[in-house]
C-alpha cells in the first residue's frame, strides 16, 4: 500500500475523507479529490494542504488507486471507468488500515465522543511538545491549532486516529493502543443488535498490540479484561451525563499515559473545542442559541443535561433533525424519551445521508412516540423562515430561552441562519453577510449596494443590495443556499448586454461568474471546446479560430458571456448559440449538477427553459469541423465589417425589441420616423433603429421612457405591438411600458 503515490478520492468533502486527503497530501502522496457538494472551509483547507480539488469525477492524472467514502456505493456507475482499468477501489477505512500498518496507531473509538476526545488528545499533546501525526473527524473551533486543520503528517511513528465503526471496516485495524469510550448500540445498518456491536469492539481489542483504554466499571472493561496479554487502563467517568467533557478529558489523559506522555498538567479549560459540539452561535440576556452534533439518544441525553445544568432557568426550545432512516426507525422510542426533556420541540425532516427513504424512519414517525405535551405542538419544518417565526413566538412569561439545534445533518445551516437573523435584528438582507461569513472562499467578492450601471453595456441603472463574484462552484452554492434560506431574490449577470438595470437597482443578490475558474476554454481531441459559463463570446471565437475550428465566427461581435448567451439563446448573422451546443452542465435548483444534451433542451427564440431554472456552469461546443485559420479569420472580419456598418458603436444594450414575424423591428421604427428621437441622454440610433444608445449620462428611466414612446407610436402607426428583447433586471416589462 505504501507504493501508492497517486490517489483519487471520491466523495472527499466529509469529515472522514477530508482529513485523510490532507494527511496523504502532507505525507507526499499526490491526491486528487472529488465531491459533488464541496463546502467552505473544507474546500480551501484541502487546497492549502496540497490536494487538487476537482468538480468532476474524472482525475486529471491516472491514479494508482481510488478511495471512496461510505456515501459512495460500490455500484455507483461513476466508478465503472476505474473498474475497467482494473484500479483498486478501497473504502476509506480499509485504505487507512492498510496504509498505516507501519505506524503506531492510537485509535479512539466508541459510539459517542470520539471527535471531542481525539481533539482533546491532539491539542494536549501539542501543548506539551510531543511529535505525532493525526486524523480527526472534525474541525477545531476557530482553527486555533497551529496546523489549522484536522490532520497532520509528521516523521513520528505515532498516528492518532479517530476510528469510525459506522462502515464495518473496524475489524481491519490493528492499533498499538485502542481507546473505546462507550458502546451504545448505533449504526443499525451495520450491527443488527447491541451484541453485534460489542463483538466488533471485542475483535478490535483482540487486534490491539499494547494497551486498551476503557471506562472504569463499564461493560467495555469487562470485555477488555477477557483479552489475554492486553494491558488494560481504565479511566474515570462522571456519574452525571452532563459531565461528559470531564470523561473525555480523563480518557485523553489515560490514553496519553499509555503512550508514555503525561498531559495531566495541561489546562484543559483552554481547549478550543470542536465545531458543531455545543457551539454557542448567539447569546443575549434573554436568548442563547446553541448547535450540537448530537444524533443518538445517549448524546441527546448528555447534551440536554448539560444545558439544564448550565442554564437551569432557561426555557429549552429544541429543533431536532433525525439522522438516517435506519437509526431513527430502530431507536424511535429512545429518541422520544430523551427529546421529552425539551420544553418545546420542533423537527426537521430526517436527513437520510446516503440511505433510501423509509417511511418508518421519518420525522413523522417520531412524532407519534412523543408525549402529548410535545406532540400537540410539534411541527415538521421544511422552510427556514416559517420556522424562524416560530422561534420568536410563544408565551414564556419572564423566562429567558435557550434554543438548541440538534442533529448531524444539515441543521447547522438553520442554526447559522437563525443566529444571522438575530444579529441582523430580523433583517433578511443584512443577515446575508452574517450567514456567509466563513462560507465563502477568501477570494470571493461580496459587496453591498454595488453600482450595476458600469457592469452593463448600456451603462445605466442603480445598485444591487448585494453583489457577488464567486470564485468557484463552492462559493456559488453557498450564495444560492443563503438566498434560498433567507428568501432573498437572486439573479445571474454576465457582461450585462441585452439588459436594462432600473434606476432603483435590484433588491436582492446579483451574481456574476467572473474569474479564471469560470472562463476556461479547453479544446478536446474531437474538435470540440469545453467552455466555462463566464467565458466571453469573443474569446471563444478567437480560441476556435486558433484551433482552426469553424462555425464559431458569428460570436465575434456579440458582447456577452456564454452563460448569458445560453440563458437567452443569443444569436447573430442567422446563427444561435444552441447551434453549437453538444451539452450543457447545469447547477439545478435542488443543488445537483446535471449534464443535459443539447437535443434535450427546451430552446426557443431568445429563450432556454433549463437556463432560466438552473445555472449554466459550462458547455461542450462543436462547430462545423475544421478549416484553415486564415479562412476563418477572413469570415470573422467580413462579419465584423457588416456589424460595424449596420450597428452603432456607442454604448447600447443591443437590439431593444424583438423582430415581429416577417418584418424587422428596426424597419418598423424607421418607418415610424423615430430614428434620432431622444429622451434625456438616451437616443434612438441613426445607424440602426432598433438600438437605443447612451450619449453619456442617460438614466434607465430615459431608456424606458424612450422604449415606451417607440412601442406606442409603432402600435398607433403600424398596428404592431412591439415586445422587448432586452431584459429588465428584477422586473417585468408590462408595467414600465404600459
Amino acid at each position: 500500500m505504501r507504493e501508492a503515490r497517486k490517489v483519487f478520492m471520491f466523495g472527499a468533502s466529509g469529515m472522514g475523507m477530508a482529513p485523510l486527503a490532507c494527511y496523504l497530501a502532507r505525507s507526499g502522496v499526490s491526491v486528487e479529490a472529488y465531491d459533488d457538494n464541496f463546502q467552505e472551509p473544507i474546500y480551501t483547507l484541502l487546497q492549502k494542504s496540497g490536494v487538487s480539488v476537482l468538480h468532476e469525477p474524472n482525475p486529471l492524472n491516472q491514479p494508482d488507486l481510488v478511495i471512496r467514502s461510505s456515501a459512495v456505493s460500490e455500484t455507483d456507475p461513476r466508478l465503472i471507468p476505474f473498474k475497467k482499468n482494473a484500479l483498486p477501489i478501497f473504502r476509506r477505512g480499509s485504505f487507512i488500515a492498510r496504509f498505516c500498518r507501519s505506524k503506531r496507531v492510537v485509535a479512539i473509538a466508541g459510539s459517542h465522543g470520539k471527535t471531542t476526545t481525539t481533539g482533546m488528545l491532539v491539542w494536549a499533546l501539542r501543548e506539551v511538545g510531543f511529535s505525532f501525526s493525526h486524523m480527526v473527524g472534525g474541525r477545531f473551533e476557530a482553527d486555533q491549532l497551529p496546523m489549522g486543520s484536522s490532520a497532520s503528517a509528521e516523521e513520528s511513528p505515532w498516528l492518532i486516529l479517530e476510528l469510525d465503526e459506522s462502515d464495518g471496516t473496524m475489524d481491519e485495524f490493528s492499533p498499538e493502543i485502542t481507546t473505546v469510550l462507550n458502546c451504545d448500540w448505533d449504526h443499525v445498518d451495520q450491527y443488527n443488535d447491541p451484541k453485534s456491536l460489542e463483538k466488533a469492539f471485542t475483535r478490535l481489542f483482540e487486534a490491539t498490540k499494547s494497551a486498551l483504554v476503557v471506562p472504569t466499571g463499564s461493560k467495555l472493561e469487562k470485555l477488555s479484561g477477557r483479552i489475554e496479554g492486553g494491558l488494560v487502563r481504565a479511566f474515570e467517568t462522571s456519574p452525571e451525563p452532563a459531565d461528559f467533557l470531564e470523561s473525555n478529558r480523563n480518557a485523553a489523559i489515560t490514553t496519553a499515559h499509555a503512550m508514555g506522555v503525561d498531559i495531566s498538567g495541561v489546562d484543559f479549560t483552554k481547549f478550543p473545542g470542536m465545531e458543531r459540539r455545543q457551539a454557542v452561535l448567539f447569546q443575549s440576556k434573554d436568548l442563547v442559541l446553541v448547535e450540537d452534533y448530537a444524533h443518538h439518544p445517549a448524546e441527546i441525553r448528555s447534551f440536554f443535561k448539560n444545558r439544564r445544568k448550565d442554564f437551569p432557568r432557561h426555557w429549552m426550545k429544541v429543533l431536532f433533525q433525525p439522522h438516517r432512516y435506519t437509526r431513527t426507525k430502530a431507536l424511535a422510542s429512545s429518541f422520544a424519551e430523551e427529546l421529552s426533556d425539551a420544553d418545546e420541540l420542533q423537527l426537521m425532516p430526517t436527513y437520510g445521508a446516503f440511505e433510501k427513504y423509509d417511511a418508518e424512519g421519518t420525522a413523522e414517525s417520531l412524532v407519534g412516540n412523543l408525549p402529548p405535551r410535545l406532540r400537540q405542538n410539534a411541527e415538521i419544518h421544511e422552510d427556514f423562515l416559517e420556522f424562524y417565526k416560530k422561534l420568536e413566538t410563544g408565551d414564556l412569561g419572564s423566562k429567558p430561552v435557550q434554543m438548541l439545534f440538534v442533529g448531524a445533518g444539515n441543521i447547522d445551516r438553520w442554526a447559522c441562519a437563525s443566529a444571522s437573523m438575530l444579529k441582523a435584528k430580523d433583517d433578511r438582507f443584512s443577515a446575508v453577510e452574517h450567514y456567509l461569513r466563513n462560507r465563502l472562499s477568501e477570494d470571493c467578492l461580496l459587496s453591498a449596494h454595488e453600482s450595476l450601471g458600469s457592469k452593463t453595456t448600456m451603462g445605466v441603472g442603480g445598485a444591487a443590495r448585494w453583489y457577488a463574484e464567486p470564485r468557484n462552484l463552492v462559493d456559488l452554492r453557498a450564495l444560492i443556499e443563503a438566498c434560498d434560506l433567507l428568501s432573498i431574490p437572486r439573479v445571474m449577470l454576465g457582461r450585462g448586454s441585452n439588459l436594462i438595470v432600473p434606476d432603483d437597482g435590484y433588491s436582492g443578490l446579483v451574481i456574476r461568474m467572473k474569474g479564471p475558474s469560470w472562463s476556461r476554454i479547453s479544446r478536446r481531441s474531437d474538435d470540440s471546446l469545453i467552455v466555462g459559463a463566464g467565458a466571453r463570446l469573443k474569446e471563444i471565437c478567437l480560441q476556435a479560430c486558433k484551433a482552426e475550428l469553424k462555425g464559431f465566427e458569428f460570436l465575434e461581435g456579440i458582447p456577452g458571456t456564454l452563460g448569458g448567451a445560453l440563458r437567452m439563446n443569443a444569436g447573430a448573422m442567422g446563427w444561435e448559440i444552441f447551434d453549437l451546443v453538444d451539452w450543457v452542465s447545469f447547477l439545478l435548483p435542488d443543488g445537483t449538477i446535471r449534464e443535459i444534451q443539447g437535443s434535450e433542451l427546451n430552446v426557443g427564440y431568445r429563450h432556454c427553459k433549463e437556463a432560466e431554472n438552473g445555472i449554466a456552469l459550462h458547455a461542450k461546443l462543436r462547430g462545423e469541423g475544421r478549416s484553415d485559420f486564415r479562412a476563418i479569420r477572413k469570415t470573422m472580419e467580413k462579419m465584423a465589417r457588416k456589424r460595424r456598418s449596420s450597428q452603432p458603436r456607442e454604448a447600447s444594450a443591443g437590439c431593444v425589441f424583438r423582430n415581429p414575424e416577417e418584418v424587422s423591428a428596426g424597419w418598423l421604427i424607421e418607418q415610424s420616423g423615430l430614428k434620432g428621437e431622444s429622451v434625456g441622454a438616451a437616443r434612438i440610433s441613426e445607424v440602426h433603429g432598433n438600438f437605443i444608445i447612451n450619449e453619456g449620462g442617460a438614466t434607465a428611466d430615459d431608456v424606458i421612457s424612450l422604449m415606451r414612446k417607440v412601442k406606442n407610436k409603432v402600435r398607433e402607426e403600424q398596428g404592431i405591438d412591439m415586445q422587448p428583447e432586452v431584459g429588465l433586471l428584477g422586473k417585468k416589462w408590462e408595467e414600465p411600458l404600459s
